[in-house]
């Protein structure tokens, strides 16, 4: 069998756009959000590349940053070593020292705590200044052919006993060190001795009475500023190099071309970095120790930083290439993953939109009736609207119909309730006939009478009374339930409501031989109630507690004076108990729990929703709870006022 072309899913969307062509929402959605989201895009890629350049940058301060502060540690620390042997050199000297041992073992005990950045150092004394004799220079420096001792310790250094004493006031950073008379970096030179670049740390040493007696010296081997550079560079981006200069521009690093550090080259020798570094020279004049430019000459990125301790600059290059690649990279490749997942996401929301759209549409359709017009619109929510429209207009046409049957049924209602008022008024009136002859009849007014007839007229008597009582509930639900009841309130001890309500069961009660005990709070308030109706309650309860009691059980009333003003009356039992499935339609009219209980006990099943509705209409609460079995415990919540405002609330209740 051959496979349909199109799936049900396609019909829902084909349905659609045939349906409203481009002016469908689905179609209109998809334009709407995808136009100003490939501007979005662009925008996200332009933010994104800006966001790696900046990075990038951020990469390339802490890196020059980290360099800087190493280079920065090992030249302090540098300096503090050759100060160290300074104050040592000074203190052998004030304690009276002339041994040029003594200050050779001095120079060798320093060679251990050499920083690696020393490549030699030792003390040059003046004429007669630390030992007696002429020849003196005691320094220690890396191996060179036919030059000093070697250091058994370590083969690489030696210590060298220099020329005589007259010659040292010949060499530069000892003239320059008591010139300056301070301690102080040398600009780099190229040895005479042996052709390296180094740089000399120098400062003189004087006795405790200020007597220049020796210079110190130490020395930096530009190649090693080199290493430094070299082993901070991160490796993972091929075009990316530093440098070290000076103020002036000599190279002390290069790591393109290590040459130039070692013959002193100035930056100025490289065309395509001149321009650079005069950019960098002009910010630094500026009071600037770092920052960054881009350099279109160089197509590079340059991140410079000075030496804290000195006057040199770390330069750190990083090529366009390897910032705008990556850059491009990455913003392209996030918009292009974000377009095409939000492209998916619109796809799937506009074809389950769609699918939920079209069985709408044929609801809203299909629910118009035959004198209704067919809905024409432009698009589905459109459609929607006119149908929800259409809907709303016949739904009103149909609230009014409503509301004139509602209006016959209440009116029906108020029929039924003058219905059994005026036939409950009619029935009593041949029952009080009855009773009223039965009563002569048993008097024998009217002749004597056997026991057989004294029995059956006591049947119907008894028969009669029931039938009165149940016109007499009826009536009164009627009233109730129509409104036309009227309360006569006044003040009511409760002591004696409680009193005359236990004095109509007793006699019930005492032949069952149920015990009867009732409870008064002390000091209880008067109730301003309808006497007479509450009364009825209070009997409707009771009487229902010596029915449903066995023979030998207990009955108590309680009164509580409840905090909130109110008084609650409970009226408990021992007997049957009730089911809690069955509490809840209790207290409906003409219902009796267990229709086989109809056999066992009378009831008419209105005694219950009667007492409700009169406690109701006194402000009040009626409550059960029961367990079968057991008992049940009927409680009657009414409200009190102080006797002071009991004047003012009779006469509102009189003039009303």
């Amino acid at each position: 069998m051959q496979k349909p072309l199109v799936t049900a899913n396609t019909r829902d969307r084909l349905f659609v756009l045939e349906r409203f062509g481009i002016s469908s929402i689905g179609s209109r959605l998809f334009l709407a959000v995808m136009l100003p989201f490939c501007i979005g895009l662009a925008g996200l890629g332009f933010v994104l590349y800006k966001n790696f350049e900046n990075d990038k940058l951020l990469h390339l301060k802490t890196e020059t940053d980290i360099i800087v502060r190493e280079l920065d540690a090992e030249l302090r620390t540098s300096e503090s070593f050759l100060k160290s042997l300074v104050v040592t050199t000074s203190f052998l000297q004030d304690s009276g020292e002339r041994s040029p041992t003594s200050y050779e073992k001095l120079v060798l005990a320093f060679m251990d705590a050499r920083p690696k950045l020393i490549t030699g150092f030792g003390i040059m004394q003046l004429p007669q200044g630390l030992v007696d004799r002429q020849w003196f220079g005691s320094y220690i420096e890396e191996t060179q052919p036919n030059r000093g001792v070697t250091l058994s310790n370590d083969p690489k250094y030696s210590l060298v006993e220099l020329w005589q004493v007259d010659k040292y006031p010949e060499l530069q950073y000892y003239k320059d060190a008591v010139k300056a008379n301070r301690y102080f970096w040398s600009k780099p030179y190229i040895n005479d001795v042996y052709p390296i670049p180094l740089m000399t740390f120098s400062g003189p040493i004087r006795d405790r009475n200020g007597k220049l007696i020796a210079v110190m010296n130490g020395d930096i081997n530009i190649r090693d500023l080199s290493n430094i550079s070299n082993s901070s560079h991160s490796g993972f981006i091929d075009n990316e190099y530093t440098a070290l200069v000076t103020e002036d521009g000599t190279f002390l690093s290069y790591t393109p071309d290590p040459t130039k550090a070692s013959k002193l080259e100035n930056i100025d020798s490289i065309p395509t970095l001149k321009s650079v570094w005069e950019n960098i020279r002009q910010e630094i004049l500026q009071g600037k120790s770092q920052g960054y430019l881009r350099s279109d000459l160089t197509k590079s990125y340059w991140v410079y930083q000075k030496v804290p301790s000195t006057d040199w600059i770390m330069l750190k290059s990083v090529s366009y290439k390897d910032v705008i690649e990556p850059a491009l990279l990455i913003s392209l490749s996030a918009t292009f993953s974000a377009g095409t997942i939000l492209s998916i996401v619109i796809f799937l929301f506009v074809r389950s939109l769609n699918r939920r759209l079209k069985p709408i549409l044929d609801v809203c359709d299909a629910t118009l009736s035959d004198e209704e017009t067919p809905i024409y619109s432009n698009d589905e929510i459109n459609h929607l609207s006119n149908a929800f429209f259409s809907m709303i207009k016949r739904q009103n046409s149909l609230l009014e119909q409503l509301k004139l049957t509602n209006n016959h049924l209440i009116e029906s209602n108020r029929l039924k309730d003058s219905f059994l008022a005026n036939m409950s008024h009619e029935l009593r009136t041949p029952l009080n006939a009855i009773l009223g002859l039965n009563e002569g009849l048993q008097e024998e007014i009217f002749g004597e009478l056997n026991e057989k007839q004294l029995s059956v007229l006591q049947t119907i008597e008894g028969s009669s009374n029931h039938l009165l009582n149940l016109i007499n509930d009826i009536l009164d639900l009627a009233k109730i339930e129509s409104e036309q009841i009227k309360l006569d309130y006044k003040p009511t001890s409760i002591s004696r409501l409680c009193e005359t309500s236990l004095t109509f069961v007793s006699q019930q009660a005492f032949q069952k031989r149920i015990q009867i005990s009732c409870v008064l709070d002390d000091e209880l308030p008067e109730l301003l109630i309808d006497e007479r109706r509450i009364l009825q309650v209070l009997i409707n309860l009771l009487n229902n507690a010596v029915k449903f009691t066995p023979e030998g059980g207990n009955i108590t009333l309680e009164v509580r004076h409840q905090e909130s003003n109110c008084v609650l009356l409970s009226i408990t039992d021992t007997g049957i108990g009730i089911s809690p499935e069955n509490i809840k339609k209790l207290f409906q009219p003409f219902i009796q729990i267990d229709g086989s209980l109809n056999r066992q006990y009378e009831g008419t099943g209105l005694g219950l929703a009667l007492a409700k509705r009169i406690v109701e209409l006194h402000n009040g609460k009626i409550g059960l709870t029961s367990t079968l079995g057991v008992g049940s415990c009927f409680t009657i919540e009414l409200p009190y006022l102080q006797k002071e405002s009991l004047p003012e609330l009779l006469s509102n209740v009189s003039s009303g």
